[in-house]
């Protein structure tokens, strides 16, 4: 039997966007009957025109659903969308994202052959026009890389191209932690928990979802301060324990100050040979930097961006 299923674009201050992403959920294929639920949450409303422009191009086999969740942040608006929605499975799409024609068919065909608490597909970069310097490592930086055949694997990657079973990770209310609004990570920590308590994460290969990254994004200064938030990930996990764990922090502090050293001497000889590998360099030492200054939280969403 096929569970219902309720597709969520959380969205923040990005309409256009918005219309494109939901425009490719409206051509989805071969599945059954859904919801759509569009999660606006500007504080000014900016996508209530957009959600409703939707509607006019509504097969009937989609009912569409808008709640505006005045407090910015990521966690505020997913835990929206939990609220939100009368069915057990929910489809996370970002709003900078698009789906194949056969996404939601595919996660939701994946999920009845390997049950499992979150399944995850692959995300393929789309960068903007005129993109020319470092463009295979920005492909990479905004992807989700294959992870061969679909069926069940022990990692797990963001809420963006994800389908959540929510009779299948932990109890508890709010799902997502709002200390995570600002900076993120809200996913991390929610797939963190269902680990622990034994939940089981699937990949879906055929479930593929495109990201269009604007040209404010397709560059070093953006993508390095992602880097060094994403490389403080290790030590943000060890400190949310009770009590922290200090030997894990010590630990990642050491690889951090490894990865900087080693990837700052290997990004200044590429510079020098004009190397077309030192992007990747360069990434990698900022990462091994989030390590070391782990007490600096990055602020990418929610409030921040008011």
């Amino acid at each position: 039997m096929t569970l219902p299923v309720t597709v969520v674009i959380p969205t923040f201050r990005r309409p256009d966007d918005l219309v494109r992403a939901a425009g490719s959920v409206l051509l989805q294929t071969g599945c059954p009957p859904f919801d759509l639920l569009i999660v606006d949450n500007d504080p000014g409303a900016s996508a209530r025109e957009a959600a409703a422009s939707l509607r006019a191009r509504l097969p009937a086999s989609i009912t569409l659903s808008y709640r505006h969740e005045p407090r910015a942040g990521v966690a505020n608006a997913r835990n929206a969308a939990v609220e939100t929605v009368r069915t057990r499975l929910i489809a996370f799409l970002d709003d900078d994202q698009t789906a194949a024609a056969d996404w939601l068919a595919s996660l939701m065909d994946c999920h009845t052959r390997f049950p499992a608490a979150v399944t995850f597909g692959p995300v393929r970069t789309v960068l903007p026009p005129g993109s020319s310097l470092h463009t295979d490592y920005l492909k990479e930086f905004f992807s989700r890389p294959e992870q061969g055949a679909t069926g069940y694997m022990a990692k797990s990657f963001g809420c963006g191209n994800s389908l959540i079973d929510l009779e299948a990770i932990p109890p508890g209310r709010p799902v997502f932690d709002a200390s995570t609004n600002e900076t993120g990570g809200e996913d991390d920590v929610l797939f963190s928990r269902v680990r622990l308590a034994g939940g089981r994460f699937a990949w879906c290969a055929e479930a593929v979802t495109f990201e269009h990254v604007p040209v404010s994004r397709a560059s070093l200064a953006y993508t390095l301060r992602r880097a060094i938030a994403y490389g403080q990930g290790p030590i943000t996990q060890a400190r949310r324990q009770t009590p922290p764990d200090w030997p894990a922090i010590l630990f990642w502090m050491g690889v951090g100050a490894y990865k900087l050293v080693v990837n700052l001497a290997l990004y200044a000889w590429g510079w020098l040979t004009r190397s077309p590998d030192r992007a990747w360099h360069i990434d990698r030492a900022a990462r091994g930097l989030g390590k070391l200054i782990w007490w600096i939280s990055f602020r990418f969403y929610g409030a921040s961006r008011l």
